[in-house]
């Protein structure tokens, strides 16, 4: 019989000094410094309807160092063993993950907004960019500012309204057009290239952009100056119009300060109108 205990002895080393344990990062093939500026970018899942999904995108933003990841109107993920199991090693940002009910809560502080899709969209909508080429518009702009990446639901993607919030749209080209990728698939193709392009040098973006919210507040203001006017779009689509109108302005990108400006007049316009019609007594509530 083997003595168990000489033999261990035997194989053992000399010197028991134990080294220090290693952080994990230092076992990847290729360690790398997490750039600072992720921390300003947010990723927005829509209505995702697959707790498994949930927890996948989960993992993949910790992997990316992503550290925001918020969900609109989320199908229940809290109790559901996919959701926990598909977060493994993540299960922190899935117990921190910020959940809303409209998106707008979603994109409070927002300055830029991405849009993805894998559809072609309205021809009235800016052409969407490859995810390589809005990585790089993301790694400049969210060096200084508070950045989001949208993605739609797992059946239906965003809507077209959805989309034309953004200010850029992005797509991962494909050579075919079905299967199409799974939610967590695409989040991780985004998240990969915005990780990639961040790892390089990038000066802030000199724009002060205006926050995406703040904007949509603004087109509320001009489209009910118009109501007030009595401007009638074509077949009484406010909402066309509307995305129309977000094209307009956003061929150029508005700051704060061309929001006040423009306020200016379409505010002063609008309480004018008022006091003519109190003074002849039309005010409209």
């Amino acid at each position: 019989m083997v003595n168990l205990e000489i033999l261990y002895l035997y194989i053992m080393p000399n010197d028991t000094s134990k080294k220090p344990i290693q952080p994990t990062e230092s076992f990847r093939a290729i360690p790398v410094a997490v750039p600072k500026n992720l921390a300003n970018i947010r990723i927005i899942l829509f209505e995702p309807r697959e707790p498994g999904n949930i927890g996948s995108v989960a993992r993949v933003v910790k992997g990316m160092g992503l550290p925001q990841l918020y969900l609109v109107n989320p199908v229940p993920f809290q109790n559901v063993d996919a959701a926990w199991y598909m977060a493994h090693g993540a299960k922190d940002v899935l117990e921190n993950a910020i959940v809303v009910t409209e998106l707008k809560d979603a994109l409070a502080g927002v300055q830029f907004l991405v849009g993805t899709t894998h559809r072609r969209r309205d021809m009235r909508l800016p052409p969407p960019v490859t995810a390589r080429e809005a990585a790089e518009t993301i790694a400049s702009t969210s060096q200084d500012k508070q950045i989001a990446l949208l993605f739609g639901r797992e059946d239906f993607g965003l809507s077209t309204d959805q989309i034309s919030l953004c200010q850029l749209t992005a797509s991962v080209p494909m050579a075919t057009k079905n299967p199409s990728l799974n939610l967590a698939q695409a989040v991780q193709i985004f998240a990969y290239e915005v990780f990639i392009a961040s790892l390089g040098e990038h000066a802030p973006a000199e724009i002060d952009y205006a926050e995406v919210n703040a904007l949509e507040e603004f087109y509320g203001r001009v489209t009910r100056l118009l109501d007030k006017v009595g401007m009638t779009p074509y077949n009484q689509e406010w909402e066309t119009y509307l995305k129309s109108l977000r094209r307009v302005f956003s061929r150029a990108p508005l700051e704060s300060r061309d929001i006040a400006t423009l306020d200016m007049i379409f505010s002063t316009t609008y309480r004018h109108i008022v006091r003519l019609e109190e003074k002849l007594g039309t005010t409209e509530k």
